[in-house]
């Protein structure tokens, strides 16, 4: 089917203007097109905004000829259950990202994005492992390998390029690491140390340059695989770089108070985008609910030779097993706001359910007992504490 349908393209954004290059973006898989830069859009097109993002692949990507074939353009697909119980499906063109750059093989356009003025924020997901100090990199390196030495890299040669008097970054890493503004800024000074970089250096970093911590919560399923063909039938248009995703989507990013506002508007666009003085809460309602229920309900499931979490969230003692999990031996042991707790619950609830993506339990069983203790073992404690017996449900859980 996609060899009769012609490829997505700028006609298909139906006059709809393309923003001004203001983000770099170190990552450009489908997490952060099916996340951040879909949240930029968005608000793009609802609020006037003007916010483009050039995307910076590192050795090892993905070919970034497709998107740039496309002029940046393409779909992400969002699946999941709806508030009423139906299953919602909803598609987006993307029109934020205006070119990716392949670093290894030309850093030199990247230096030149670096001394822009207009470039204001930073944006990541390099995984885990990419937020390391390399103690081989260098400052004359096209380029450094790691994320923290490229980013030292280039931000020297913005102060360089502009001035002390040049205007900063705002770095907002979406990485899972914990606290990823708060490691990053570390390497950043680790590598500047390293490179025997002038005071100066410092002073302007120090005074211009701010590193956010993140909370990200989304799952980007990306390129579909078993349904392209039904989806490009849809849409009306074959599009290589088609991603998917959920419905949900949320975004907290912490902001201290010695730290200046952010420039990126976000959160005044975007529901699933909020600001907040410290994501310590926000995070721990997600691995006590969220991340909890996965572990709790992990090895019945198992037992119960059921495959998928989807195919679970069908049996309505599945269904009353978790409602319970979460009504009585999670959520009143949290010292969280009620209302928003519960309603996050609710939100997990039909994020399991969701049939478009095809969670296996015997996946989520990896790292089992690491889990139980990360995820679960501070509630048992807590509601043993409290009722003076361990709680029933978490108890069979875990003897299964």
């Amino acid at each position: 089917m996609a060899q009769f349908l012609d490829r997505v393209s700028a006609h298909h954004l139906n006059g709809r203007p393309r923003p001004t290059p203001r983000i770099l973006q170190f990552g450009g898989g489908n997490f952060l097109r099916g996340f951040i830069d879909w949240k930029v859009d968005r608000m793009n097109e609802v609020a006037g905004t003007d916010w483009g993002i050039v995307i910076l692949r590192s050795v090892g990507g993905r070919d970034g000829s497709a998107l740039n074939d496309q002029d940046g353009i393409y779909t992400v697909v969002s699946r999941g259950i709806g508030p009423d119980g139906n299953a919602v499906t909803e598609s987006r063109i993307v029109a934020a990202v205006r070119e990716e750059i392949d670093c290894s093989a030309d850093w030199s356009p990247v230096l030149d994005l670096a001394a822009r003025p207009e470039i204001a924020v930073i944006l990541s997901n390099t995984t885990e492992t990419g937020i390391i100090f390399d103690s081989t990199a260098r400052p004359t390196d096209t380029p450094p390998a790691t994320f923290p030495a490229k980013l030292t890299a280039l931000l020297a040669h913005r102060w360089r390029a502009l001035g002390p008097d040049a205007p900063g970054w705002q770095i907002i890493p979406c990485e899972l690491t914990d606290r990823a503004g708060d490691a990053l800024s570390g390497l950043v000074h680790d590598h500047a140390r390293a490179w025997g970089l002038p005071q100066a250096f410092f002073d302007w970093l120090d005074a211009r340059t701010a590193f956010y911590n993140t909370l990200v919560d989304r799952i980007v399923t990306g390129a579909p695989k078993s349904d392209r063909e039904a989806l490009e039938a849809k849409l009306g248009y074959h599009d290589p770089c088609l991603t998917t995703t959920e419905l949900f989507h949320y975004l907290a990013i912490e902001q201290r108070l010695d730290q200046p506002a952010l420039n990126l508007p976000l959160a005044a666009h975007d529901p699933g985008t909020e600001v907040v003085a410290d994501v310590t809460p926000v995070k721990l309602r997600k691995v006590a609910i969220l991340n909890g229920a996965h572990t709790a309900l992990c090895p019945l499931a198992l037992l119960g030779n059921v495959p998928t979490v989807d195919a679970a969230m069908d049996l309505p003692v599945v269904h009353d097993f978790l409602t319970g999990v979460l009504d009585q031996e999670i959520i009143p042991l949290l010292d969280l706001p009620e209302a928003e707790t519960r309603a996050f619950a609710a939100e997990v609830l039909r994020r399991f359910a969701n049939p478009f993506i095809q969670h296996y339990w015997h996946d989520i069983s990896l790292n089992a007992v690491s889990k139980i203790r990360a995820r679960s073992l501070d509630r048992m404690d807590a509601y043993q504490s409290r009722h003076g017996s361990p709680p029933p449900r978490l108890s069979l859980s875990l003897a299964a």
